[in-house]
């Protein structure tokens, strides 16, 4: 799995808000660090405060609780500041470079010399996924987000699953017309597995927090179950809403569940 600017990010903000606690948490504990030694088969408290060290007795058993606390927060927070050092270490070194790589496959020339090597490896589902389809055309002014292949999208979220898609060379198509009984509909990917050729059909709803669009998502899922395409085994569904955006790394694992592909 490529390792990712963005999740970097939301770790360094997660790492951030786990220090925060803990240095709001160092003011409640007494002075002096706790030290345990070993005496034959027990052990012995102490506590150590700048030069002096004093003895705890075992009726002072709460004190040392509380500066074992202490002492695994100290741990800890050592831990976490590291860890948010090697974050911005990473970040530093990857800002110059950062997005290259879609910029090439957006980029129209190197978009073409670069195409067979995205391209599935079965030359029938190759075939079928430079084929002609009907597409949707409602709606076509939402189109203003580039993806790959040339093709434009309806949102940030679809750009990133149609990226991953084509990096990891999964034969697919957007938007081809499905009837289902006597309903045409548009999925937003026609998957085909890249080894056995299975359809796989992929909706992504981006707008959960509206009810006339969670009511819509939920018929369009009981139609695809009232025609045999069921949830989790040939319909993949992803969701998000104003405050929970689709990730890239769900969309990795999702890839990696269902494809076994990792991208390049």
């Amino acid at each position: 799995m490529v390792i990712n600017c963005n999740i970097m990010r939301r770790k360094k903000e997660q790492l951030r808000k786990e220090l925060d606690k803990l240095y709001s948490l160092e003011n409640r504990f007494p002075k002096g660090e706790l030290r345990c030694s070993k005496n034959n088969s027990r052990y012995k408290w102490f506590v150590k405060n700048q030069a002096e060290t004093i003895y705890l007795s075992k009726k002072e058993r709460e004190l040392a609780e509380k500066l074992a606390v202490k002492k695994y927060y100290t741990y800890k927070k050592q831990e976490l500041e590291s860890a948010l050092d090697a974050c911005n270490a990473y970040l530093r070194k990857m800002q110059a470079i950062e997005g290259k790589t879609e910029q090439l496959l957006y980029h129209p020339e190197y978009r073409r010399l670069l195409e067979k090597h995205f391209m599935p490896v079965n030359e029938e589902l190759k075939e079928w996924q430079s084929a002609p389809y009907e597409r949707c055309n409602r709606h076509e002014e939402s189109l203003i987000i580039k993806g790959t292949q040339g093709k434009m999208l309806r949102s940030k979220s679809e750009a990133i699953i149609d990226m991953l898609l084509y990096k990891n060379r999964i034969p697919f198509r957007y938007e081809e017309k499905l009837v289902l009984g006597s309903i045409a509909i548009y999925p937003d990917f026609v998957i085909r597995h890249p080894v056995t050729g299975e359809y796989f059909y992929w909706e992504h709803f981006g707008m959960m927090d509206e009810e006339d669009y969670r009511n819509h998502a939920c018929n369009k899922i009981r139609l695809y179950c009232a025609n045999g395409i069921i949830p989790s085994i040939h319909l993949i569904t992803t969701y998000e809403t104003q405050n929970n955006p689709l990730s890239i790394e769900q969309v990795e694992r999702i890839i990696q569940e269902y494809f076994g592909c990792e991208s390049l």
